[in-house]
This record gives C-alpha cells, sequence and structure tokens, in this order.
C-alpha cells in the first residue's frame, strides 16, 4: 500500500487493503457499518479508507500489529503506505526515536526516525482531514495479570480455529522440531490431512524436523539455506525502510525465499504465550544486590571491553520483573546511549498500561511493543510480499492467553505452559519439554569476516554518516568494545545497520 492524497480536494469512495481478510467481505462491512467493522475483522491488515463527504481519510492497523501502516500529515496533504512514505515531507531526525533504535534494535509505534512521519500503533485508527489527525484506540489489547486461567479444551478450540482461519488448500510451514512449529503440523494436519514442512539448520535441529514430519506424515524438504550477508544485509535494511537491526531477519528471509505458496509460521507464539526463557530468568533469579554492587565496582575496574556485559549482570542481580526483563534485551544501556546521544537519550516507551509490576509488565511490553515493532515488522520485510500467515497472531486466541497471570503460564522449569497443555495428547513429550532455541545468527563471526570490510569502509570511516547523528568517540568506543572477545557483537550490528538506513535515506 502506498498513496498519496489532498485532502482539500473532492476524495473518491474507495478502499484499499493488504493483509489477510478477504477485500471484498471487508467493503461490504465497511459500506455498511464503517469504523465498528474493524471490531469483525480478523487477521493482520492495513486499511485506508477515504470518505468523500467528510473529506476525510481513515487510516486503520489491525489489533495485534501484523502489518505496518505509515503515515505524514502536510497541510491539506497526506501520504501513508506500508513503508516510509516516498515523497513526503519528512521533517528532522527524531533523536529521542534513535535513542529507542539504539536500544531495542528496532523503532516502537508511533514514532519513526522522522519527526514528520507517523507509525499507526496496532489496534488503532487515524482520522485524517485538512483540521488535523485524530488518533484513537479501536481495540484493547488484553493486559496480562487481569483474568483467570483458561482450561486446556478452550485453548485447544482457539488454537485450532485461529490455524484453520489461515488454511490454504495445500499449506506449508518452517518446522524446527520445537513446540510451536510442531503443535502448528500437528493442528494442520488435524484440519486439513495434507501438509508440507520446510526445516533448516543444525543436524539436531534437521534430525528433530524429520520425526515430527515422519509422524504426521508431511511432505518434507530440508532447506540447504547460504546466507549472504554482505549482499543481502543493505537490501534488506533499504526494504524495511527504517533502521532494523535484529539479526533474525536475514536468517528468515534466507528461509522464506527457499519455499513456495503460502506459508504458516510460529510467529507470535513467544509474546501471546510467554515462550521467552528470558521470562524464567527475570522470574526465578532472586534479587542478589551485594553480587550486583560486586559486579558493579568490577564494571568500572575492568577493561572497556568487559564492562558492558558487568553492567548487564549488575541490572540483573539487583532487579527483578521488567526492568530486569529490558536489561536482557537492550543493545546499549542508558549510560551507553548517553554516551552517542547526550541529552537525547531516553528509555523506550514501554505498555499502555502503567500499573502493572513484576513480569505482568515484561509480558505487555512484548505484546504492545516487540510483537508488532519487532517480530512482524521483521516478518513483514523477510515475506516480501510473499504469502506469509500468522496463526498465533490471532485476536480471539489471544483474548483467551494474555490475561491469566504469568504464574499460570510459566512451570518451574519450563515456558508456554499453556501452549504444552493445550497439544499434550499430539506430540511427544522430548518435543513438549524442548527449552526455546531461536535462531543462532552468527552475526559476531561475520562482522569479523565476510562483513569486516563493509563494516571498515563505513561505519569506521570519518565520513560514516553517522558520525553527524552519534558522538564519533562513543562510536568508536562501542565498536571497540563490541568486537572484543567477550563483547556484545549486537552493537556493531546495529551501528552498521543504521549507517546502510543513513545512506540509504541520501541516495
Amino acid at each position: 500500500m502506498n498513496g498519496h492524497l489532498d485532502l482539500a480536494r473532492d476524495l473518491p469512495d474507495c478502499l484499499e487493503l493488504v493483509g489477510e481478510p478477504a477485500a471484498e467481505e471487508v467493503r461490504r462491512l465497511w459500506a455498511e457499518q464503517g469504523q465498528d467493522s474493524l471490531q469483525r475483522l480478523r487477521g493482520g491488515f492495513a486499511l485506508a479508507a477515504a470518505d468523500a463527504k467528510s473529506r476525510a481519510v481513515v487510516l486503520a492497523r489491525d489489533a495485534l500489529g501484523r502489518k505496518p501502516l505509515y503515515y505524514c500529515l502536510s497541510g491539506t496533504r497526506l501520504w501513508y503506505g506500508t513503508r516510509v512514505p516516498k515523497g513526503a515531507p519528512r521533517g528532522a531526525i527524531d533523536r529521542g526515536a534513535l535513542s529507542d533504535y539504539l536500544e531495542l534494535g528496532y523503532i516502537p509505534a508511533p514514532a519513526t526516525t522522522w519527526s514528520g512521519v507517523r507509525k499507526v500503533p496496532p489496534g488503532h485508527l487515524v482520522r485524517l482531514s485538512a483540521a488535523g489527525a485524530e488518533l484513537r484506540r479501536w481495540f484493547e489489547t488484553p493486559v496480562p495479570g487481569s483474568g483467570r486461567r483458561p482450561s486446556r479444551i478452550a485453548v485447544r478450540a482457539r488454537l485450532e480455529e485461529a490455524v484453520r482461519r489461515r488454511l490454504a488448500d495445500w499449506p506449508a510451514t518452517l518446522l524446527s522440531g520445537g513446540l510451536d512449529s510442531s503443535a502448528l503440523v500437528a493442528l494442520m494436519t488435524r484440519l486439513s490431512g495434507r501438509v508440507r514442512t520446510y526445516a533448516a539448520g543444525n543436524e539436531e535441529d534437521l534430525e528433530l524436523a524429520r520425526r515430527i514430519a515422519e509422524r504426521f506424515r508431511s511432505e518434507h524438504r530440508e532447506l540447504r539455506v547460504v546466507h549472504r550477508p554482505a549482499e543481502d544485509l543493505p537490501a534488506l535494511v533499504a526494504r524495511a525502510g527504517e533502521p532494523f537491526a535484529d539479526p533474525a531477519l536475514l536468517a528468515m528471509a534466507g528461509l522464506l525465499r527457499e519455499t513456495d505458496g503460502p506459508v504458516l509460521t510460529g510467529d507470535g507464539a513467544d509474546e501471546l504465550f510467554a515462550g521467552h526463557v528470558r521470562y524464567l530468568r527475570a522470574a526465578r533469579i532472586p534479587e542478589l544486590r551485594p553480587a550486583a554492587s560486586a559486579a558493579n565496582l568490577l564494571r568500572k575496574l575492568a577493561p572497556v571491553r568487559h564492562r558492558g556485559t558487568l553492567h548487564r549482570a549488575a541490572v540483573t542481580l539487583r532487579t527483578t520483573g521488567p526492568e530486569r526483563a529490558r536489561a536482557m534485551i537492550e543493545i546499549f544501556n542508558f549510560e551507553e546511549r548517553a554516551g552517542l546521544l547526550g541529552a537525547s537519550a531516553r528509555t523506550a516507551p514501554g505498555s499502555r498500561v502503567a500499573d502493572l509490576e513484576g513480569l505482568e509488565a515484561a509480558l505487555a511490553f512484548d505484546l504492545e511493543v516487540s510483537l508488532p515493532d519487532d517480530v512482524l515488522f521483521r516478518l513483514d520485510v523477510a515475506a516480501n510480499g510473499r504469502d506469509v500467515r500468522t496463526p498465533f497472531v490471532d485476536v480471539d486466541l489471544a483474548l483467551a492467553v494474555v490475561p491469566p497471570p504469568w504464574r499460570d503460564k510459566l512451570g518451574r522449569l519450563h515456558v508456554r505452559r499453556l501452549l504444552r497443555e493445550a497439544v499434550a495428547d499430539l506430540l511427544p513429550r522430548d518435543v513438549l519439554i524442548r527449552p526455546p532455541r531461536p535462531p543462532q545468527v552468527p552475526i559476531g563471526a561475520w562482522l569479523r569476516g565476510p562483513l569486516r570490510q563493509m563494516l571498515n569502509d563505513l561505519v569506521r570511516a570519518p565520513t560514516a554518516r553517522i558520525r553527524t547523528l552519534l558522538d564519533p568517540r562513543g562510536i568508536d568506543r562501542a565498536l571497540g568494545q563490541s568486537l572484543a572477545p567477550r563483547g556484545n557483537p549486537r552493537q556493531a550490528w546495529a551501528l552498521l545497520c543504521l549507517e546502510l538506513w543513513a545512506r540509504e535515506q541520501r541516495g
């Protein structure tokens, strides 16, 4: 979707839609019910509807943020699209948004890198007219800890319905042998009887995937994905249109490039079912202030290359709940961001529910921020127009499994309790208890190997574009620390992605 309108002129009655709902059905509902029809839509979408009578345009984004949606309003002229609109008067660089990027590797809605461009948050619509922009929420995102635990039968029914809605004639899925993808294969087989599976990874992953494929008699294919980071990274950064530093983008793009037809993925399962291992660490590791003080003292005395690691250890040991969970995912801590951005450094916004505490706040952050602006944006960029469907990113499923308190979602040693119980009769025990294994992307090896020359030529060079955005001494310090043997290579990766984006903006 990519549009440009003048709101002062007569607008045609029209509706543009990208995403999973059927366009004709949406047009009929919109003609009958207008904005109220959004409550009846299921699946991911970005929608633009023009109303010639009121000379207004409504932009709406689906409830959980499956599709991105940007807009820029300048006087009576409107630009909108599923990427930052080209040709729009974007304004100046938003340095607060740059701080968010350095913290998380992406920019949460409604901010973008540009002060004049906004991103519609999930579950929101914006009404745009010559009088300005009016943003409002049309979907109330479920709040962790606000409800009771659903029965195993209820969760299973919601899962089956979510999969049924997204089935194709001959559905396919990416199979890792883990709980999420194995559950998808089991449910798809029950509902359609004929499934294709794709697998990639190391020999252990491939062997687990073979076992599941044999169990459900899928047509199975093992992919030998060849990553070309020096070629793929600039192209993917350009396709994203915003600074984006999630290394899993390259892995997902490589996988999807080898698939055919509609593909269902397990994206969103970790955010809905509390599947990240860091939740266990945040919940189970007690607060240990003496050990945190020791780590903080060592940080001040240690060589520069070890200070980031010791800082994260200190934060983990002296905090609990949301602060600990955020410290586990940040790329640059606040002190490091301040060294790069000065007074513009800030902490990225979190959940809209301000009074959440402990792990509930971390779960809400991942559902409202990380899921739409990292996980699903990554999938949208990697798909590059391919038909990719996400059964776990389902409104009715979220309304059932998000509200229970975190203790109902985490076992003593295992995550995703509600999902494990719902599919326990379909999968072998070793799959049910297998710890999550996110894609291992070797960015450290890449930065010291095939990307080394690019990093030196672009980021280390005095002419680097980001040296006009960030403190050059902070850049050099971060590169030295992150590429050290025990450093955090995500920092050098984030700086490289930001430099590639900056060069793309200036042609």
